[in-house]
């Protein structure tokens, strides 16, 4: 029997029997090129369709959103429009030569529909056209474009066909549809001229004035969006290579095959077949294809955003690589004494499919096993296979019950290499441990499973796999079938750590970025940023944006810029030793990504002590020179806020009014009654005992460590005010930007005065309270609420928000250049 027909360790079934079962490799379960269950057989969903869906719809959005902001610049009659080559006759004839393209790739489109008898396919491409041209419509109009055609009335030429108009947005939208939707059933040169000629229609119209970019590119998304969303729901023809194109391949490669059938087993990640040869040999074949591929794309993409620090890599280049690189690492495998299927060749065949031709392997059909039957031994020669495989450098990386086969023989085999490294990690091993310890202790439980492991593979790896139990390391496979057991993975994780001989353990943090986390951003950013200028007039606010010198952006962005170089300095000034300035810039920049989910810079300042400790300065003078560095920053930033304000003068008095000097004392004497209340307690003279007075020993003698060198001390404090300064800059240009009406030093004045109340705040960086204050001091310094709104928010659009994929980047290079 072939390697997924055998004996394999699956979800448990109704009578204690163990089935079969087959997924894309690593338990994924996005849309498949397998035939969807409301289809008839001739048709399937192909895994391009959705991608396809996804990026045009991102487009499509993206493009409203921008639309929403700029509508006036975007989508109006008065918004920025080609007028080459003009309504002379160049412009007229080209118009002409793309009406007459339109309406004869129209009638061609259904004549050929009419002379094949396909009355369905003109029916669904009609309903997609209608479909698109509506949705486009709709938008238009949503979108305040109540006169679509007022840019083409504008432009005051036709063309000898008919009018300007004409192919109107939705029209274009429609043939955009339509292309997409017919391409399953057109040749590669046919799909190549359609979209030739879509694509030069779309220039021709651009070029001429009669169309607006915004609308072309809203009609484009949309009619991609509304076709591919056609492709997905009702399926594409099934064209994939059948039985008899696989026989024709293995005759070219030298197999004189008999027969060839389609497996009996259900496959994600491959489609399965089982043939005979004249000579009595019986082969298992593989088939991958441009669905498969694009199936473990759409997949890695998924997990890549969803999932960190689990060893996924990008899929390779073709559908032939990726069959080679599974051919390969079975036969490295063998090599290294696993049991594996042994791999007789691999095939290239017609349409871009590629075959992993296998020996089948003895065993019963359909691959039942009696509960009863998983012994002991069988477990433990299990894990001795995985551990021969780790200690040869590969990892499975799908290592769930359905990938392991027990021939007739009793012994395990491992299957199904397609989503294995060959240079593996140890993180990658640590997760088949995990994920294997799982899948086994659903079908013999965990503590079988755990000292079958212990015995094999020894306490110390058991110990690593440990913190990897849990639901997002595992494969969809075993999340959903150990689910069904209450408490299972967690009694799994408790015997492990216990044969480990390491309790307490914390799990490993696989999730990239908490949705909750991007919920409370998203909902805090959009309370203010939507609050705000409605409370400050939005009228007045749009019309800032609309006058505005954009000119002064690139300061804006510089000055940010700035403050990364400056903290760079800052940050090397309080470190005694050497440290490199670029994976220090990189560092700060990298700590703009990761406080933008947590409040008061700790996770920015945790990166920097990282960071350092990476580069050999030991934790606790990392800790320490960290702690000097932002104390450092909040003495420049009081020293300048009282030289802002004293320079300042009484210009201040509105937008920054301070108590009476009698309520100061007052608050003065409770905070210092509350501290001596809490030093009174044992946990609070603890915590200062034990936490505070050695931090700040230890920042003291750091701090004597930099003062001795006047250079490190010049870094230290220069940096640190430069900082702060180049806020300042960007702030003031900002405002210069919207019209001016305020001097550096008021601009600095309330810049320091804003920071110091939102520091205050526990959302990640000030959201919302900084935004709140700035405009408050810029208000009360005599700027008006419209100009003073947008400033605040271009500001920090380009001081807060457009850092965070720079600082992603910078995060990246500094995981994968391990200095982090």
């Amino acid at each position: 029997m072939n390697p997924n027909q055998a004996h394999q360790l699956g979800k448990t079934h109704p009578g204690g029997n163990l089935a079969a079962v087959d997924e894309l490799p690593g338990g994924a379960e996005p849309v498949t090129p397998h035939t969807g269950r409301f289809l008839p057989a001739s048709r399937y969903r192909h895994p391009g369709d959705v991608i396809r869906l996804i990026v045009s719809a991102v487009v499509l959005t993206g493009t409203l959103a921008a639309v929403a902001v700029a509508h006036s610049r975007l989508l109006s009659p008065g918004a920025p429009a080609v007028t080459w080559p003009g309504s002379g006759p160049a412009g007229r004839l080209l118009t002409g030569l793309v009406q007459v393209a339109f309406v004869v790739a129209a009638a061609g489109i259904a004549a050929a529909a009419l002379r094949h008898r396909r009355f369905r396919l003109l029916a669904g491409l009609t309903a997609a056209a209608a479909a698109a041209g509506a949705t486009l419509a709709g938008i238009l109009y949503l979108a305040g474009d109540q006169h679509p055609h007022a840019v083409t009335a504008a432009t005051g030429h036709g063309s000898w066909l008919a009018s300007a108009a004409f192919p109107c947005p939705a029209l274009l939208a429609a043939a955009a549809a339509v292309t997409v939707a017919a391409a399953p059933w057109l040749s590669r040169p046919w799909r190549r001229t359609a979209w030739i000629t879509l694509g030069a229609a779309a220039a021709a119209r651009l070029i001429t004035g009669t169309v607006l970019p915004a609308e072309l590119i809203l009609a484009f998304s949309a009619g991609v969006t509304v076709g591919a969303d056609v492709l997905v729901t009702f399926g594409v023809p099934d064209r994939r290579i059948g039985p008899g194109g696989i026989a024709a391949a293995l005759r070219s490669a030298g197999l004189q095959v008999t027969s060839v059938d389609p497996a009996g087993v259900e496959a994600k990640g491959s489609r399965p077949f089982a043939a005979a040869t004249d000579d009595g040999q019986r082969l298992f074949i593989k088939a991958l294809g441009a669905d498969q591929r694009d199936a473990d794309l759409l997949y890695r993409t998924y997990r890549y955003a969803r999932l960190r620090n689990v060893g996924d890599t990008w899929p390779a280049a073709s559908v032939i690589r990726a069959v080679e690189h599974q051919a390969l690492i079975t036969v490295m495998a063998e090599r290294a004494g696993v049991r594996v299927p042994r791999v007789d060749r691999v095939i290239k065949s017609g349409g871009g499919t590629a075959l992993l031709v296998m020996d089948r392997v003895d065993g019963s059909s359909r691959g039942h096993l009696p509960a009863q039957q998983i012994s002991d031994d069988l477990l433990r020669r299990l894990w001795a296979e995985v551990d021969r495989l780790h200690r040869a450098g590969i990892a499975h990386r799908s290592l769930r019950a359905a990938n392991v086969m027990v021939d007739d023989d009793m012994l395990p085999r491992l299957t199904d290499f397609s989503f294995s490294e060959l240079a593996a990690t140890q993180r990658q091993k640590d997760l088949d441990l995990a994920e294997l310890l799982a899948s086994l202790a659903i079908l013999a439980g965990p503590d079988r499973a755990v000292s079958s492991a212990a015995a094999v593979i020894g306490a110390q790896a058991l110990a690593a796999a440990v913190p990897l139990l849990q639901p997002l390391a595992l494969s969809a496979a075993t999340r959903r079938a150990i689910a069904r057991h209450d408490g299972l993975l967690a009694a799994t994780r408790s015997a492990a750590a216990a044969a480990s001989g390491l309790s307490g353990q914390p799990l490993a943090r696989l999730q990239r970025v908490r949705p909750r986390t991007l919920l409370a951003i998203a909902a805090a950013a959009g309370a203010f940023y939507f609050i705000l200028p409605q409370l400050a007039q939005v009228s007045s606010s749009w019309h800032a944006l609309q006058s505005a010198h954009w000119a002064w952006l690139p300061v804006i962005i510089a000055a940010s810029a700035l403050t990364y170089l400056a903290s760079a300095a800052a940050l090397i000034g309080a470190v005694p030793g050497p440290v490199p300035f670029w994976p220090a810039t990189l560092t700060q920049a990298a700590s703009s990504f990761v406080n933008r989910v947590s409040p008061a810079n700790v996770g920015g300042m945790a990166l920097n002590a990282r960071f350092l400790q990476k580069n050999g300065v030991p934790p606790s003078a990392g800790v320490a020179a960290v702690g000097v560095n932002a104390l450092m920053g909040a003495v420049a930033h009081l020293i300048l806020l009282v030289i802002f304000f004293t320079l300042a003068g009484h210009q201040l008095g509105q937008a920054f009014k301070l108590p009476p000097a009698s309520k100061l004392l007052l608050l003065l004497a409770i905070a210092a009654a509350l501290t001596g209340i809490v030093l009174a307690t044992r946990q609070g003279r603890r915590f200062a005992t034990t936490r505070l007075v050695p931090g700040l020993r230890s920042a003291a003698a750091s701090l004597r460590t930099v003062a001795a060198s006047p250079v490190k001390l010049t870094l230290l404090a220069g940096g640190s005010a430069l900082i702060t300064l180049a806020y300042i800059g960007g702030l003031a240009a900002s405002v210069q930007a919207f019209g001016g009406g305020a001097g550096i030093t008021e601009c600095g004045a309330v810049y320091l005065g804003a920071a110091l109340i939102a520091a205050a705040s526990p959302t990640p960086g000030g959201l919302g309270a900084i935004e709140a204050a700035l405009v408050a001091g810029l208000t009360g310094i005599g700027i008006a609420p419209g100009p003073a709104v947008s400033a605040v928010l271009a500001y920090r659009l380009a001081t807060y928000w457009l850092p965070v994929l720079p600082g992603w980047i910078s995060l990246r290079i500094l995981q994968k250049r391990d200095y982090i």
